[in-house]
């Protein structure tokens, strides 16, 4: 069973990084919303206006010089208990600098920042197709599994690097309790990545003779998966996944999209073509998870956070759909002012 945290009389006061883009901006409007925490931190650059008395908005852009000593003062003035790093690019970006800058430098000012605070908890947002599409990956993939995605992709590279930043933190400054949330692919009317962007193509390329298990977690499962692991002590990777996976030709039938075959060598130049030409939603690596699987097993996280997700595979991509594009507000960037891809 989770144990909760312990909380001060007055009040948890817990910092989010990355508060323009989706999954900061509505974990901030969550934490706001809850008694038991007394101030929320939104951090980003330029900041998110807010109205909220609960609210201190710190402008901090995490890949600049000197963001670590900026943010660790803020942890401290503010007697933060608690940060969630959310400042990652949810999709492939052309802008490969910036994106490096953000999640790599970033993140070590990030941690920099909270080994020179109080802060006892860190809680830090990746992804599952870190694990990457390979044919021997098991049915279900553990967070104890090797992290064999492509290193060639600068996007999952990046990711990649930071995850073992924060493992090396924590096994350095244990007094921190360290989780990290590997998400499926996001679904949802705010979902920004690789998957949504498929799924508003109405013809979608998959590989000509391979249909490979596909999983993916909404919005809302994630805003609360992040919220349980703000509560409990619980630490080290989490796999935060829907319930259920479907082949990924019947998903794209869900969605109500044609899936177009094509041989696997021709789909990879598609996709690098249109990569370079700045008319795809990723570069070639990525076609691995049109012929892999990469499905992972969110046992541990209904074991140790509490989180049961709301929403089947299915019914996640449903209501994707079903939300339409017309009600999708725009992606907002991330930290740094940068573009979320």
């Amino acid at each position: 069973m989770p144990r909760s945290v312990r909380r001060s009389p007055a009040g948890r006061v817990v910092a989010v990084t990355g508060t323009r883009g989706f999954l900061g901006r509505e974990l901030v409007a969550r934490l706001e919303s809850d008694p038991a925490c007394a101030t929320v931190l939104a951090l980003d650059a330029p900041v998110a206006s807010t109205a909220s008395p609960r609210v201190a908005a710190h402008e901090i852009d995490l890949a600049r010089p000197g963001a670590d000593q900026r943010l660790a003062a803020v942890l401290r003035d503010a007697g933060a208990d608690t940060v969630v790093h959310a400042a990652f690019v949810p999709a492939p970006t052309h802008d490969v600098e910036s994106a490096h800058e953000l999640e790599s430098i970033g993140t070590l000012n990030v941690l920099a920042a909270c080994e020179a605070s109080p802060v006892r908890r860190l809680v830090v947002w990746s992804q599952t197709v870190l694990y990457g599409a390979r044919p021997d990956n098991p049915a279900l993939l553990p967070e104890s599994w090797p992290l064999r995605g492509a290193s060639d992709s600068p996007f999952l590279r990046d990711k990649l690097e930071a995850e073992r930043l924060v493992h090396d933190f924590a096994r350095r400054v244990p007094r921190v309790r360290t989780a990290v949330l590997r998400t499926a692919p996001i679904v949802g009317p705010h979902a920004a990545g690789l998957i949504p962007s498929l799924l508003e193509r109405r013809f979608v390329p998959v590989a000509a003779g391979y249909d490979p298990l596909m999983q993916v977690v909404h919005e809302y499962d994630v805003l609360d998966a992040f919220k349980r692991a703000v509560e409990v002590e619980a630490d080290g990777p989490f796999n935060i996944v829907a319930e259920g996976v479907l082949p990924i030709r019947t998903a794209l039938l869900v969605a109500g999209r044609v899936p177009l075959p094509l041989p696997a060598y021709a789909l990879r130049r598609l996709f690098a073509v249109l990569w370079a030409v700045r008319a795809g939603e990723a570069s070639s690596p990525f076609v691995d998870y049109l012929m892999y699987p990469c499905v992972a097993d969110g046992s541990r996280a209904a074991r140790e956070l509490g989180f049961r997700p709301t929403y089947s595979t299915q019914e996640s991509i449903g209501d994707h759909v079903a939300r339409g594009t017309a009600e999708r507000r725009p992606a907002a960037g991330a930290a740094g002012g940068r573009e979320e891809g």
